[in-house]
């Protein structure tokens, strides 16, 4: 199932965005979770706020997007909105430091304009954290 490309169409129907899902070896689990907010560190920026720690271990960065409801009541919407965040994270798991735990608490909604502008600020942020 990982790697299965998922259409994503905006409320209006005029563009559609592909986004690939992240496989679940690269998701955050529960036990995993609650480690990361006891022991991670706290980054904010202007789309997401961030939790990161390192578990020292050999394994493949784990990564977990959360959306709260009061930020959309609809399951739908937030979903997608995760899907979107997972697309752009997708390009820098295979060089994001191994043993690397992070999870994304997304601040605001996100329309089709301000995915570029949220990729960069992924990529700057992951360059200033010292991940790739």
């Amino acid at each position: 199932m990982a790697g299965r490309l998922w259409q994503d169409v905006d409320r209006k129907g005029e563009r559609s965005f592909l986004s690939k899902v992240i496989s679940s070896k690269n998701k955050v689990s529960k036990e995993l979770f609650k480690a990361l907010m006891a022991k991670g560190r706290s980054f904010v920026c202007h789309s997401f706020t961030a939790r990161v720690f390192s578990d020292g271990t050999d394994l493949p960065p784990k990564f977990s997007v959360v959306v709260a409801k009061k930020l959309e009541k609809s399951a739908v919407k937030r979903n997608v909105i995760k899907r979107r965040f997972y697309s752009l994270i997708q390009p820098y798991i295979k060089i994001i430091k191994r043993g690397t735990v992070c999870a994304l608490f997304v601040k605001k909604k996100l329309s089709m304009k301000d995915m570029k502008n949220t990729d960069l600020e992924i990529q700057i942020f992951l360059k200033k954290i010292k991940l790739i």
